[in-house]
């Protein structure tokens, strides 16, 4: 898996020296123009995610990572955002043309910068934006526990869609497995429209996230695993489920009914890392403090928020037990909060 990993990188770099002269489609009045890039400007990795808020939630410290990192390479990514976006609406979407999206775009040529946001996208102008060399599709979180998401004719449209509109003939697919919402009820009462479905859901797994949690991956293990046109599998799931185990617990992974906290950001965007670059061991969290401008879920966002060692330890105990063991929990050793 690790060879087919860096083999699809090496390709997609090689591919993208070859396709330097091409020039992409002039963008709809919905995105920004773009500027003239010259032959020595250095390639770039692009990768486009066809999602909602948990992507955005992935993504959002994805430069960050990657420069800190130090990947040479320019990494571009963006999030194609619809708030909960199922894929039946993704097909009503593309099928009306609807601009109905955001994008966010990062890089990892500025790293300290969030992604900026461009409004009023469809989803063509988002596949024409850029010769992406990998689109990443997930299902929605409702849809991640049923047969018929994978076995439908949904996946196989986008998947058409995409081939027919992207700019670059050899872009490959990746799958995005988001996390399962809260099961806490105090973080599940923080969904804002009725009925609360995230509540619905967490009744239905008798508020056990394992269930929950194997529900899903019965899923990945049987649809996604056998498919070969996922060429990566960025398994969000795993990372956080692994480190709820821990002294942080769920309300310092999530910060509501399904979206992640800063630090869950920060794990998320280190999980994508390893398995976009193939890292078999990550070493150590070089990330020492999540710049002010990506906080979210901190109260105060005047300053930068420090890591303490001790959530830098979780952070990499997580993303490493998700490599080891992608489609399973594993407990952490770290149940005991740290003495102030």
């Amino acid at each position: 898996m690790l060879k087919k990993r860096i083999s699809c990188i090496l390709a997609a770099l090689l591919l993208l020296g070859m396709l330097g002269g091409c020039s992409a489609a002039e963008p709809t009045p919905s995105t920004e123009p773009k500027e003239t890039q010259s032959e020595e400007e250095k390639q770039v990795l692009k990768i486009l995610t066809l999602g909602s808020s948990s992507t955005v939630d992935a993504c959002h410290m994805l430069n960050l990572v990657a420069a800190k990192e130090g990947v040479e390479q320019e990494l571009m990514v963006g999030t194609l955002y619809y708030s909960g976006c199922s894929l039946a609406q993704h097909i009503q979407f593309l099928t009306q043309n609807s601009n109905v999206y955001s994008l966010y775009v990062s890089s990892t040529s500025t790293p300290d910068a969030p992604p900026k946001i461009i409004s009023d996208v469809t989803m063509m102008s988002a596949l024409r934006y850029e010769p992406w060399d990998i689109i990443v599709i997930q299902p929605s979180g409702g849809e991640a526990v049923t047969d018929e998401a994978y076995t439908g004719d949904k996946i196989p449209t986008i998947k058409d869609y995409v081939n027919q509109n992207k700019l670059n003939p050899e872009a490959i697919f990746a799958y995005h497995g988001i996390a399962a919402g809260s099961t806490d009820p105090e973080l599940t009462a923080k969904y804002p429209y009725s009925p609360n479905s995230y509540a619905i859901n967490a009744e239905k797994y008798n508020y056990d996230r394992a269930a929950w949690y194997a529900d899903r991956i019965d899923r990945v293990k049987r649809f996604v695993m056998t498919d070969e046109d996922y060429m990566y599998h960025f398994l969000t799931c795993t990372s956080v489920e692994n480190a709820i185990t821990s002294y942080l617990g769920e309300k310092g992974i999530k910060r509501d009914y399904t979206h992640l906290t800063d630090i869950g950001r920060l794990m998320a965007a280190y999980t994508w890392y390893c398995e976009l670059y193939g890292v078999e061991q990550l070493d150590e969290i070089k990330v020492d403090a999540i710049p002010k401008a990506f906080l979210k879920s901190t109260a105060d966002k005047s300053t930068d928020l420090v890591l303490t060692d001790a959530e830098k330890a979780v952070i990499l105990e997580a993303v490493n037990n998700t490599i080891k063991n992608p489609l399973e929990i594993t407990q952490s050793q770290y149940t005991q909060a740290p003495e102030a």
